[in-house]
């Protein structure tokens, strides 16, 4: 009888130890869910993507709800395959943001091929491909190239070219100029359209960022133009900037 009393009380107790111990689990579980509730996401550092759009391709295969399960997805999930982003930074801020860094592809130009448009960097690399343009990134005409594969440089005969390239576009930026496309020449110089209007810059000289400037000073008044504006010979005097305008 009392064998029998103590499994009852031995039963009794190792039940009552299970319920507290499921209760203090439920209650840590559910502070858990409290405590560890994302309440901040944020993304920065892409001029090319929204914030909407980095989310879909960062939390496709992340938790967002909770940073404990972020932190445990994350890892599983490896590095974020963006086009067009060279890196992403992801930190935790506990309890309850997360911090994401993007960081965009330098890309200096594109060439169309076959339907799409292929970007390159400064050093010629192609680094993606997209049917989109970025305002940003002018087109590039007028290059020669023997193959164009994604994550190898552009086989053409003066490499040098993509210094040019690359030097021109930001002189570009610098004085917030915006074209339809820098053109490589036949005789190596170098030029752009802009609506009706086609500049001769002529070629890579120290001049360059000037013409730029002098170009960029003029884009107004020669927006609904159509012709020719000569800069190829500009010498620092902009009496000698001559635009022949076509009908």
């Amino acid at each position: 009888m009392d064998t029998r009393r103590r499994t009852h009380r031995g039963l009794r107790i190792a039940i009552v130890v299970f319920i507290i111990i499921a209760v203090i689990a439920a209650a840590v579980f559910a502070a858990a869910r409290y405590v560890f509730k994302v309440k901040e996401i944020n993304i920065t550092g892409s001029d090319r993507y929204s914030y909407d759009e980095l989310y879909k391709y960062i939390f496709a295969d992340r938790n967002a709800d909770n940073t404990i399960l972020f932190s445990h997805t994350n890892k599983k999930a490896g590095k974020p395959d963006i086009p067009f982003i060279a890196k992403t930074d992801i930190s935790v801020k506990w309890p309850d943001t997360i911090n994401i860094t993007v960081y965009d592809k330098s890309l200096v130009g594109y060439v169309e091929y076959k339907g799409t448009n292929m970007y390159f960097d400064k050093d010629g690399v192609v680094v993606d491909s997209s049917p989109d343009v970025f305002e940003d990134v002018p087109k590039i005409t007028g290059l020669k190239f023997k193959t164009i594969v994604i994550n190898d440089k552009l086989d053409v005969e003066d490499p040098a070219i993509f210094g040019t390239i690359s030097d021109v576009k930001q002189y570009i930026s610098q004085y917030n100029l915006t074209i339809d496309a820098l053109n490589i020449e036949q005789d190596g110089t170098l030029s752009v359209d802009m609506g009706g209007v086609k500049a001769l810059l002529g070629n890579n000289d120290n001049l360059m960022p000037d013409k730029i400037y002098e170009l960029s000073c003029m884009a107004d008044s020669i927006k609904d133009l159509k012709g020719v504006l000569h800069l190829e010979k500009y010498d620092g005097n902009s009496q000698n900037i001559i635009l022949k305008q076509t009908e």
